[in-house]
């Protein structure tokens, strides 16, 4: 007997993935250049460490937006946070940022300008976002196997 849930998955899922990324793209330009492309990293270093890109205050965090050193040795940083550049410090924040959203700088994120929900655990967030997709696409093959095709 033909599976026909295996034949249409494929193509149900093209189609959900597909539509969602039809309906983004008609988005208003306006609505679409709204939306900030990064957090911004001055206010949150302003809110951390009152702006000094080289704090080192002696509370076990440093630089601009003040890291601990082993999240700035885990994210790829070398030598002292406080001891290099601005744009190295937001090199290293957006590898953090990817992993653990703005929870990673909790009293400062509200100074970032981005809605704190659609930066939250990013990672995680994205891979949910294309399983609940995926998942859409399971219920709708199952309706159309209950409904006969």
């Amino acid at each position: 007997m033909l599976d026909v849930r295996k034949l249409c998955k494929p193509f149900v899922k093209s189609a959900v993935v597909g539509g969602m990324i039809a309906a983004s793209m008609a988005l208003p330009t306006g609505v679409a250049n709204a939306v900030p492309k990064g957090p911004n990293w001055d206010a949150i270093a302003q809110c951390e460490s009152g702006g000094n890109w080289r704090a080192n205050t002696g509370n076990g965090f440093y630089g601009g937006l003040q890291f601990k050193p082993t999240t700035w040795a885990r994210y790829g940083g070398v030598g002292n946070p406080a001891a290099v550049s601005r744009e190295q410090q937001i090199a290293v924040a957006n590898r953090v940022l990817a992993d653990q959203g703005l929870e990673a700088w909790p009293k400062c994120s509200a100074a970032s300008g981005l809605p704190i929900a659609l930066w939250s655990h990013t990672a995680q967030g994205v891979k949910q976002i294309i399983n609940d997709i995926m998942q859409m696409g399971d219920t709708a093959l199952a309706a159309i196997a209950l409904d006969g095709l």
